[in-house]
């Protein structure tokens, strides 16, 4: 590996890993502490996420292999420690703890189911994008296919979230193994590659058809 190319991949690592941090973080500098504000700051985040999974997509597959590998490293160890403060708080989406719907009031905790959710749907995001990249990556890591499904069974009881939100997850719930497959499932995100031609022996050269010359009359014995 290239130092040049090193660099590039630390560079854009690092633009990645500013996506990933938790939106709620924006809202210290705002009185209103709302749902309605919450979700907002989830929307925007989401869009630079998606973003940063276009620019995934435009990588050759070196670089991208080696992006996924430290990007999903990161993404895993962020849940598995929020996992921790999420279960050890006692917080179950949908029941809440409560002040505010859903949402805990202890802003450790939101900042915990904060993370806990982006980066389930920056995951999500790439798994129906590189599937089969991501199953190997699951295949090896068990840690990593463990924590994905926690996560994304978690917020998937979130009920406030919106509908694009809530069909992303499903489709990712059934990519994964969480949920069977739908008999109609299919994935609208998979990018699907041209198959690369094989270098082969060229084929051998067709035989061009004999011309036939056609023969003059016959002489007969009797003209001998």
């Amino acid at each position: 590996m290239s130092v040049q190319f090193s660099l590039w991949i630390s560079w854009l690592f690092m633009i990645i890993i500013f996506f990933m941090g938790s939106f709620t973080s924006y809202s210290l500098a705002e009185d209103d502490d709302s749902v309605d504000l919450f979700l907002r700051l989830f929307v925007a985040k989401r869009m630079d996420q998606l973003q940063a999974v276009k620019n995934i997509l435009t990588l050759d597959m070196e670089k991208q292999s080696g992006f996924l590998d430290k990007i999903t490293s990161k993404i895993q160890d962020v849940m598995m420690r929020h996992r921790v403060t999420l279960e050890s708080s006692g917080y179950i989406p949908g029941v809440g703890l409560a002040d505010d719907g859903e949402l805990p009031s202890d802003p450790i905790i939101k900042e915990s189911l904060s993370l806990v959710l982006e980066n389930s749907c920056l995951l999500c995001d790439i798994v129906l994008r590189l599937p089969t990249e991501m199953h190997k990556r699951f295949g090896t890591n068990k840690d990593l296919d463990l924590i994905l499904k926690w996560s994304v069974g978690f917020v998937r009881e979130m009920s406030l979230l919106d509908d694009s939100t809530h069909r992303l997850l499903d489709l990712c719930s059934q990519e994964i193994g969480i949920i069977p497959k739908d008999p109609e499932f299919h994935n609208p995100y998979k990018i699907v590659k041209p198959a690369q031609k094989r270098f082969e022996d060229p084929p051998p050269p067709t035989k061009k058809p004999r011309l036939k010359l056609k023969r003059g009359p016959k002489m007969s014995k009797t003209e001998l």
